[in-house]
């Protein structure tokens, strides 16, 4: 899919536009970096010709989604795109600044995101967060296909997969270098997606 000459220019419109939002630094409500996903791009075309993924069944769910920049650029290649973040500040990005990517998309006439994407405020490990969800689009935790993170809270949300996620559940971590963790009840599919050194799958049992 990725072959497509209008999809190409548009992601790697999309990369650059979000690359100018980069962020990196410890606060007070914590650690916040951005995903390079011109890295993602990478992982996500190998997630792609290996089967993992597809635009007609995947349902994705970014655990800590911030500005949604990871679920835009995952909406071009899944049925359904989740964010949550707990810091609705951070989450108030996404709006205005989709709205900037819009634009740009239209100026230049590429590809407009699919309207399948979905962000919400909340914490993602807390069940009620779940619950908000399923009444809200009808998708619960274990419908869920491919998880990622960034690093952060990883090896909890590891736990809540391995309990909660259904089998054959994907979770893609970022941030990775060299030494993985292993988590109970999730075995690693593949130690360095996309050769980049940076990202591992891991699936569900």
């Amino acid at each position: 899919m990725m072959d497509n000459g209008y999809l190409k220019e548009t992601i790697s419109l999309i990369i650059n536009f979000y690359d100018s939002y980069k962020v990196g630094y410890e606060g007070f409500k914590g650690y916040r970096k951005s995903t390079d996903l011109e890295k993602l791009r990478r992982c996500i075309q190998e997630l792609i010709s290996l089967g993992f993924i597809n635009e007609r069944n995947t349902i994705f769910a970014d655990l800590g989604c911030a500005d949604g920049r990871v679920n835009v650029l995952l909406s071009y290649f899944v049925k359904k795109s989740i964010g949550i973040e707990i810091d609705s500040d951070i989450l108030s990005e996404f709006a205005p600044r989709k709205k900037e990517l819009l634009s740009k998309l239209q100026r230049k006439n590429l590809i407009l995101p699919p309207d399948n994407t979905n962000l919400f405020q909340g914490n993602s490990l807390d069940p009620s967060t779940y619950q908000r969800i399923f009444k809200d689009i009808g998708i619960s935790f274990a419908d869920i296909d491919l998880f990622y993170t960034y690093i952060t809270l990883h090896d909890l949300f590891a736990q809540k997969i391995a309990n909660e996620g259904k089998s054959g559940a994907l979770y893609l971590v970022y941030g990775f270098n060299k030494i993985l963790p292993h988590y109970r009840g999730l075995n690693v599919l593949i130690p360095d997606l996309a050769s980049k050194g940076i990202a591992v799958l891991y699936v569900k049992g």
